[in-house]
């Protein structure tokens, strides 16, 4: 089996509602990568997060990550 290449995609990251009770980071991709198709990527905060804090926090790292890098591990890599 052969490795996928290495994909990139810009992207930014938004503030969502609570969900179950926590504040979520949800990743916005703007170009397509195949290895996360059909998949939502958020990344859940700690409780007693407020929105604001949140919204802040989105801010802050949009405005230094510039995208995202997805790579996939052949099968004999060590984990």
């Amino acid at each position: 089996m052969t490795d996928q290449p290495t994909q990139r995609s810009s992207c930014r990251f938004e503030a969502k509602a609570p969900r179950n009770g926590a504040l979520t980071l949800r990743l916005e991709l703007f170009h397509p990568v195949s290895a996360l198709a059909g998949m939502t990527i958020e990344f859940e905060l700690l409780s007693g997060t407020t929105l604001e804090q949140a919204k802040r926090l989105a801010e802050s790292v949009n405005e230094r990550a510039i995208g995202i890098v997805v790579s996939t591990k052949g099968n004999n890599s060590a984990l």
